[in-house]
């Protein structure tokens, strides 16, 4: 049996986009979400989710993006820059490899993080992060002892596994692809180590954005029975999302075949069975 956890990644980015994800998982079309704790859509977007009587969801980790943190910047200063998170994640591996980032700082955000959506009443079942940080060799320890903290089972860490969908990625969505599998590698051996359970499968790292029909079927045409997380970001461009987040998703597109009788059918004749990180940890 192919098991898929439907996970939708930067719910709480924008309103127009959190919308959308909040009413797929309403719906059952997506089974999980990574709540990006920091984002402008924080607070509508909990209450949301709670209205919906969905009480779990992951932590998208932040600290990154140009976001805005959730503790006072003077808090967190080796993190910000003016008031934010620095803007692309190039800059902040190179300030973490040189010391620049303090280890304190980003364990004091993203505990904030965490609790912000502890304290709106949702409880926490996985983490990831923005743009992959939560994977750097300095920063991964600081996701383990958060998940410990706060009795979180699983923590992303992408695996060496290679599916077709690489492939018809592209060259340099594949590259980044195999590097984040070689980061998550080393951080699946450090989960083992702890005692936290092994993380399902990572996969649509390649396609982030892009996770059109097409590449559905390229998926699961070669995939073998087993547990998976599919990486999802579904929501719209409109609002300003696509004008503030210049990536090339095709967020409507992700969403308009997460609805659609095409993937329905897909999964049926794959003999998929969806479910969420929380029916995983019991």
């Amino acid at each position: 049996m192919i098991r898929l956890v439907l996970n939708a990644d930067d719910l709480g980015l924008t309103s127009s986009l959190s919308e959308v994800v909040v009413a797929l998982r309403a719906e059952g079309l997506v089974t999980d979400t990574s709540f990006l704790t920091c984002g402008e859509a924080f607070d509508g977007t909990a209450r949301a989710l709670l209205s919906h009587g969905i009480t779990t969801t992951g932590i998208h980790l932040c600290i990154v993006g140009g976001e805005a943190p959730v503790s006072r910047p003077a808090d967190v200063p080796s993190l910000v820059r003016g008031g934010r998170f620095r803007a692309g994640w190039p800059s902040v591996a190179a300030a973490a490899a040189a010391g620049r980032i303090r280890v304190r700082d980003v364990e004091h955000e993203w505990e904030a993080q965490v609790v912000r959506a502890l304290d709106a009443g949702l409880r926490v079942t996985h983490f990831d992060s923005h743009q992959h940080l939560h994977l750097l060799p300095t920063l991964l320890p600081i996701a383990i002892r958060l998940a410990r903290r706060f009795d979180v089972a699983y923590i992303r860490a992408p695996r060496t596994e290679r599916t077709a969908n690489w492939a018809s990625a592209g060259l340099g969505a594949a590259g980044k692809a195999r590097l984040l599998s070689a980061f998550g590698d080393r951080a699946r051996r450090m989960i083992q180590t702890v005692g936290l359970p092994v993380p399902p499968v990572a996969i649509g790292l390649a396609e982030a954005g892009g996770m059109t029909l097409d590449r559905w079927t390229r998926l699961l045409s070669s995939m073998p029975d087993g547990t998976y997380e599919v990486v999802l970001h579904p929501g719209t461009g409109d609002g300003g999302t696509a004008s503030r987040y210049r990536w090339g998703y095709l967020w409507d597109e992700e969403a308009r075949v997460l609805r659609g009788e095409e993937l329905r059918t897909l999964f049926a004749r794959s003999g998929v069975r969806t479910l969420s990180f929380a029916d995983l940890s019991g």
